[in-house]
């Protein structure tokens, strides 16, 4: 099969040698290394998050984004407004609300006034969130050094430098006209 798809598709074949069903697979094998690099993050991506996410239902019966919600009100004890909590997760004041609703309900959380504005509510992580917090973020690492394990240290560093030179690399890039 790999003399069929020609030399660039053993980037793209699974231990079994067959094409698996991702956005790799879709890809012309042809593409230029930008196209085919944007696309191995976004199958990368694909696979660490969905192990995340069944793990964290599994072991803590809970999701990625109230787990990154935590992580957020874990760095700062004072507390988060919701409008913050929003504009540092990129979802909508909805998507927060309701992760916060089930915190508070949960005793993990505190929402309450701001002194000045009513309307503005700062949320805090509870004694009792912040541990479970805390269990959480342990095991997430220890999933991540798990599923990152087939690579060496060395090539994990290289590869956090290479993609930071890519990060600042799309930060200066020129935004598209709107």
């Amino acid at each position: 099969m790999k003399a069929a798809l020609g030399p660039a598709a053993e980037d793209v074949l699974d231990a079994a040698g067959e094409v698996p069903v991702d956005v790799e697979a879709a890809a012309d094998l042809a593409a230029g290394p930008e196209v085919r690099l944007w696309l191995r993050l976004s199958a990368c991506n694909t696979l660490i998050d969905g192990h995340l996410r069944a793990r964290l239902r599994q072991a803590f019966d809970t999701t990625p984004p109230r787990f990154e919600l935590m992580a957020l009100l874990d760095k700062v004890p004072d507390g988060l407004t919701m409008g913050e909590l929003s504009k540092r997760l990129m979802v909508t004041n909805g998507n927060v609300t309701g992760i916060v609703e089930r915190l508070v309900r949960d005793g993990q959380a505190t929402r309450s006034a701001a002194p000045n504005d009513r309307r503005t509510h700062f949320v805090r992580l509870t004694s009792a969130g912040r541990d479970a917090y805390r269990a959480m973020a342990r095991a997430h690492q220890d999933w991540l050094r798990d599923v990152m394990g087939g690579m060496g240290r060395e090539d994990v560093v290289s590869l956090l430098g290479l993609l930071d030179q890519l990060k600042r690399s799309v930060r200066t890039a020129a935004p598209a006209a709107r």
